[in-house]
């Protein structure tokens, strides 16, 4: 059975940056398993995944664009201590989680400011070209239950990485 809209795909994985460095490996970290057609991953990553079979090894590699996006300059910025929990004790590579209204976000501390400190809200990947060396594992028919829900039932969707 080929990947198309409405069939759940298991899918290893092993995500490597411009210079070769593996940053991620599914055989660590589990499969990436997902509901093909609804964007539960990177478009261009499903687009690239579409049609492939179960024993199909592809690789693709992404530019920043269709990856995380380009590493935007406006996101990192200089916030204020009396802006940031008082009884949070900041150090650089830190990783903290914002947000309001179901929307959360990361910001990693780039460094200490005498003010409070140098904030980034970029995505960990954005700006970096990202090769995915892919192994599929599995191709099933998705459930009416999970066209309905337009999830898999054991979906981790890892490929997204949109909030980390």
């Amino acid at each position: 059975m080929k990947i198309r809209k409405n069939t759940v795909a298991t899918v290893h994985y092993r995500l490597k940056d411009e210079d070769g460095t593996l940053l991620d490996d599914s055989e660590q970290s589990g499969p990436m398993v997902y509901l093909h057609g609804y964007r539960h991953i990177l478009p261009a990553l499903e687009e690239a995944l579409e049609g492939l079979e179960a024993g199909t090894p592809h690789r693709v590699t992404l530019p920043p664009e269709e990856a995380y996006g380009p590493h935007k300059e406006n996101l990192v910025f200089e916030a204020n201590r009396e802006f940031l929990p008082d009884d949070l004790e900041l150090y650089e590579g830190q990783q903290l989680t914002s947000g309001s209204h179901g929307r959360r976000f990361t910001l990693k501390v780039l460094r200490l400011t005498e003010n409070g400190a140098i904030l980034d809200g970029n995505h960990p990947l954005a700006g970096r070209r990202l090769t995915f060396e892919l192994d599929v594992r599995e191709v099933r028919p998705a459930t009416k239950e999970e066209v309905r829900a337009q999830h898999a039932r054991d979906a981790t969707a890892k490929g997204q990485h949109d909030d980390s």
